[in-house]
């Protein structure tokens, strides 16, 4: 098995893996969110169009109502709706309904026969009196619901627009091929550069540490060191560390002195002979 000291990692080593983790969270994250904001931005621009759509068949209507007629007597709706239809061809209905929730006219692929859903009715109840367009979720299907006003400013009746929601996030979810591709490039992209201005940056600084270290171990044999213009630039203060190093063991030196030489008699004399 190789030794404890191969398998461990080197500094440079430990701070690429450590920057690219980081960039890796900081990328798949904004990637979420962006994908995210970009569902919710085409569902708000998908319905600002059928949005249009809807006030300019509630215009229409409202414009034969204003004169006075009935909404019921009304004889060209058919025409009304199947002309704002053929308009878009992702709207699966138009429905017309009186102020009580009874269907007028309809046309498309879905939609009420003869009264709109409990669910419209709540909404059309709550914000059929004013300008605002309602608008009602039922499974794959969202409708967007438009007070129409008669001549005295009330409430002659709705109309409501449907479309498929499962439709507009489909096209949503056909994206993220291209965004999955966008971004392994920008992470590829990261991760080699993180490697390569990290190696960049380290490789300086310990080439730098690795001569510091030979210093200190020449230092340590009580030996000058070899300073070079570099080292000292990198570690202001290794000149003086050094100077003083060496003037404590110069000092250290000359505080013990020789040690005196036993005289001949004492070397050349019996062991437990008395002087």
């Amino acid at each position: 098995m190789p030794a404890p000291d191969a398998m461990r990692l080197t500094l440079t080593t430990k701070i690429i893996l450590l920057l690219q983790v980081a960039l890796c969270f900081a990328l798949i994250s904004t990637a979420a969110l962006s994908y995210l904001k970009m569902e919710r931005m085409v569902e708000d621009t998908v319905a600002s169009r059928f949005t249009v759509a809807l006030r300019g068949l509630a215009g229409e209507v409202e414009g034969a109502v204003s004169l006075g007629v009935s909404i019921t007597a009304l004889r060209n709706l058919d025409a009304l709706i199947q002309r704002s239809l053929a308009r878009d061809d992702r709207i699966t209905g138009l429905v017309l309904f009186t102020d009580t929730g009874e269907v007028l006219a309809a046309a498309g692929r879905s939609g009420p026969v003869e009264t709109i859903p409990a669910g419209w009715k709540a909404a059309f109840a709550r914000d059929g009196k004013s300008d605002r367009v309602a608008a009602v979720a039922d499974g794959d299907s969202q409708a967007l619901l438009l007070g129409i006003r008669n001549a005295f400013g009330g409430v002659a009746g709705g109309v409501a627009l449907t479309y498929s929601l499962g439709e507009v996030q489909a096209g949503i979810r056909g994206t993220i091929p291209d965004l999955l591709l966008s971004g392994g490039i920008n992470l590829v992209t990261g991760l080699l550069v993180t490697m390569l201005a990290v190696w960049l940056l380290l490789r300086p600084i310990q080439r730098r540490l690795r001569e510091m270290t030979a210093s200190i171990n020449t230092l340590g044999m009580g030996e000058p060191p070899v300073l070079t213009p570099d080292i000292i630039d990198f570690a202001p203060g290794l000149t003086g560390f050094a100077d003083r190093i060496l003037e404590q063991q110069r000092h250290g030196a000359e505080d013990d002195g020789p040690q005196p030489a036993p005289r001949a008699a004492e070397a050349t004399r019996p062991a437990g002979a008395m002087p």
